[in-house]
């Protein structure tokens, strides 16, 4: 999923008042918790509130569609968030688990691709048909990064319908979202791929259901202590070998290495996943507030109506995989937004619904989209008659 910038200067609060924003995100996310004891806001989620809110909060020229504070949550606050909550990743159980949703992406991104193809021969996608549905398949199977890499590869430079592209793939995919997090609760859903369900929360995760038991300031200081050095060493080395936008897998290879090998110090530490909670909503907050709404009414219908085959047709797929191979309802969350949205989404609500078994899962898944993704994209181009030379 893209996010993209607005244009316009005449908001409420501007894009340059850092309190203001952060006041303004706090005070949202505030509600959306309180929201969420209510029997309505159990049915939506603290995290969809949070998304409806400041999507309608930008839409009103409230906030801002971008800033530089968004930039802060998405590059340092939400690795940190990740590496908070993988400090009691228990390596074996990961390993045990994992593999159920990567064959439940793997088979998303099937059906992720197959839309894209279909689509191609039914809806008008424009002059540039092959490349469009490249990049759409590209960014639903990978992310934006993809996105960008194959839209250069099979050079689709055309400023309006790269424009047209991102506006869709960018309100529709906050859409895909808002959409998975209300399946996620739905208990017609729970009932029906409850198979192993318990293996998705770690041993504590009742205990700590009850409050944080054994909290101490000292404990809290330490976890973020641990967090910030993993973070810090993640990114040097990623960026010492060169390979940046893999950051997310390198802190989720040093942080569950360290959690596997001090578990016992580790286990007795409390308080760090209220804090990577706070975290995760305001990074949804700053995807809700990028949503674009008037450039998907200003696109082309058949954009618009490939992007919503491609969801369709994936999950299809991957729902059919949950029923053939008895895999679980977050199992098949998870994989979907990995295969979707990305890992940080994937991880951000297996972690608001206190997953804990699939966050590095729906890292390692999401990851893996980002190396195939212009592969699939780039076959898709050439298979409907493109030419990349």
């Amino acid at each position: 999923m893209q996010l993209i910038t607005g244009n316009s200067t005449h908001y409420m609060i501007a894009p340059d008042n850092i309190f203001g924003l952060l006041a303004a995100f706090l005070c949202l996310s505030a509600a959306a918790a309180l929201m969420e004891t209510t029997s309505l806001g159990r049915r939506i989620s603290g995290v969809g509130i949070v998304l409806l809110g400041a999507l309608l909060a930008a839409q009103f020229e409230i906030i801002p569609r971008s800033a530089p504070f968004y930039s802060v949550i998405w590059t340092y606050l939400v690795p940190f968030a990740i590496a908070l909550f993988l400090l009691k990743a228990d390596l074996i159980k990961v390993f045990m688990e994992g593999g159920r949703v990567v064959v439940a992406f793997v088979i998303g991104a099937v059906g992720a691709a197959a839309g894209a193809v279909i689509g191609a021969f039914f809806f008008d996608l424009g002059p540039h048909e092959p490349a469009v549905a490249a990049i759409f398949s590209a960014t639903y199977i990978g992310g934006s990064l993809n996105f960008v890499a194959v839209a250069e590869a099979v050079r689709l430079d055309d400023p309006s319908e790269l424009a047209a592209a991102l506006a869709i793939d960018n309100i529709l995919g906050v859409s895909f979202i808002i959409f998975m997090n209300f399946v996620a609760g739905w208990k017609l859903l729970q009932r029906h791929f409850s198979w192993r369900v318990k293996s998705i929360w770690g041993e504590e995760s009742a205990e700590e259901d009850t409050e944080n038991q054994g909290f101490s300031f000292a404990g809290l200081l330490t976890a973020l202590a641990l967090a910030a050095a993993v973070v810090s060493a993640s990114t040097s080395l990623a960026a010492y070998l060169g390979y940046e936008q893999y950051v997310l897998l390198f802190i989720t290879v040093i942080m569950t290495a360290v959690a596997t090998i001090g578990r016992r110090m580790i286990s007795r530490l409390r308080g760090e996943e209220m804090v990577a909670m706070i975290f995760m909503y305001l990074f949804f907050a700053i995807i809700g507030a990028g949503a674009d709404v008037n450039g998907i009414l200003n696109a082309a219908p058949g954009l618009f109506l490939e992007v919503l085959l491609i969801f369709s047709v994936h999950l299809v797929f991957i729902f059919i995989a949950g029923v053939l191979l008895k895999l679980n309802y977050a199992e098949l969350v998870v994989a979907s937004l990995a295969c979707i949205a990305g890992p940080p989404i994937a991880a951000a609500i297996a972690i608001l619904m206190k997953w804990r078994n699939l966050v590095v899962p729906g890292i390692l898944t999401g990851i893996l989209g980002y190396v195939i993704g212009n592969f699939v994209g780039i076959g898709i181009f050439k298979f409907l008659g493109g030419a990349l030379f």
